[in-house]
């Protein structure tokens, strides 16, 4: 059984209403950002991919340091998160005031862009070690089912506001909204107290260290899953998620606001899968839920390209809804594996490779899509990519994670015969 977010303490709430409020502020960011671009800036669909690619550079580039970093001094997790906010305040308010001041131009919005990456590539490195730091280990998958609802909640309520910001006060303009959240996050984030860190290990040489980050994904077939599955599926998602307002805005003509609700529908199913997956997992097991959300949901992916004007907008809500609804319930059972199977003092490592190929995964798939857009068409391009995705999930859900146990602590190497169990948590 899991418990509710309520149970897991103080430091704990506060930091998912900070990571909340925070993700609200992306989503709002995500509908604001490209549409500056095209109704702006004039960009091109490949621009737009490249705008979303130097959001995540930046964590490609920097993720194995930041990790090392971040495992040297777990107990500042909490104080990089901060800085990470504080930052990204800066460089989001810049956008606007540029605006303001006639001085912005597609290389000033795509530098904004990457600096905030940067930024973003910190807050990462910190999570997962910090989250772990204020919740015990029997409460990992109830601490990722709510951090995952939270999401999901900014998710329902961000593009839909974003939209609607954008139309009332102009795209650059919500930018500063973005900003407000971000520093409600970092203000949020210097009020928790009691987290328990641990010691911090020997210093010694950063190549060493982080050469034993990837030594641990080395010798445990389940981690190696984990990380490669999510940087596969990353790739094919970003790469269809960077033509989603493209194919919305220029291909079907739809207004910023109805953009925004439509782009809700996948809020509302990261929400829907947050809120179901602790059920989930202890009925049927981590590994299960974990492969078996995408293969089930993945042939939804068709009807984003299947999607005409206007009322069969809906279709694109209803594919949306139900390829997040996979993505988040596989997202919270990989998470809560990946805590069980990493050593406490490697958690900022091991987390950071998965970062690093995630972060290189999801720039090459936004250029990616831009690139398929500009050569085959942006529907067609987004029925490549569901057909990829669809045939990733096929060969996920006949990986080892099927059938994986975790282990009773926390970083112990998996016994790769393992059969899955009911009520893993």
């Amino acid at each position: 059984m899991t418990t509710g977010f309520r149970t897991l303490g103080k430091p704990f709430t506060t930091f998912l209403v900070a990571e909340t409020v925070s993700a609200a502020g992306t989503m709002v960011a995500v509908v604001a950002l490209p549409l500056i671009a095209i109704e702006q800036l004039q960009a091109s669909a490949f621009v737009v991919g490249l705008l979303e690619a130097l959001q995540w550079l930046p964590a490609a580039i920097l993720g194995l340091l930041l990790g090392a970093l971040v495992d040297r001094s777990q107990q500042r997790c909490r104080m990089i998160l901060v800085t990470a906010n504080f930052g990204r305040v800066a460089s989001l308010s810049a956008v606007p005031v540029a605006a303001q001041l006639e001085l912005l131009t597609l290389p000033v919005l795509l530098a904004l862009a990457f600096t905030t990456g940067v930024f973003t590539a910190m807050s990462q490195s910190a999570f997962t070690p910090y989250l772990r730091q204020v919740v015990p280990s029997n409460d990992y998958a109830s601490a990722t089912g709510s951090m995952q609802a939270g999401r999901s909640a900014a998710r329902v309520v961000g593009p839909a506001v974003g939209g609607l910001l954008v139309a009332l006060i102009g795209a650059s303009n919500t930018l500063f909204i973005t900003a407000g959240c971000f520093l409600i996050c970092a203000v949020a984030l210097l009020t928790i107290v009691g987290q328990a860190a641990p010691p911090p290990p020997p210093r010694r040489r950063l190549t060493i260290e982080i050469g034993e980050g990837l030594g641990a994904l080395r010798s445990s077939r389940i981690l190696m899953w984990i990380t490669m599955g999510a940087a596969t599926a990353n790739l094919l998602l970003s790469a269809s998620g960077a033509l989603d307002i493209l194919y919305l805005s220029r291909d079907l003509g739809v207004a910023s606001d109805t953009i925004g609700f439509v782009l809700t529908a996948g809020g509302v199913g990261g929400l829907t899968a947050a809120l179901v997956s602790g059920r989930l997992i202890s009925r049927y097991g981590l590994g299960k839920v974990a492969t078996f959300a995408f293969v089930f949901t993945a042939p939804s992916s068709l009807l984003l390209p299947a999607t005409q004007s206007g009322s069969s907008v809906a279709l694109f809500a209803v594919g949306v809804f139900t390829v997040s609804f996979g993505i988040a319930l596989g997202g919270v059972a990989l998470m809560t594996l990946r805590l069980h199977f990493t050593p406490p003092h490697l958690q900022g490592r091991v987390s950071s490779v998965s970062q690093v190929l995630n972060a290189a995964t999801i720039p090459v798939g936004a250029v990616l899509g831009g690139a398929m857009a500009e050569l085959l068409g942006t529907r067609s391009a987004l029925v490549v990519l569901a057909v990829g995705y669809i045939a990733f999930a096929i060969v996920f859900v006949c990986s080892p994670i099927r059938t994986v146990v975790p282990v009773p602590n926390p970083g112990q190497v998996e016994n790769p015969t393992s059969s899955a169990t009911k009520g893993t948590d």
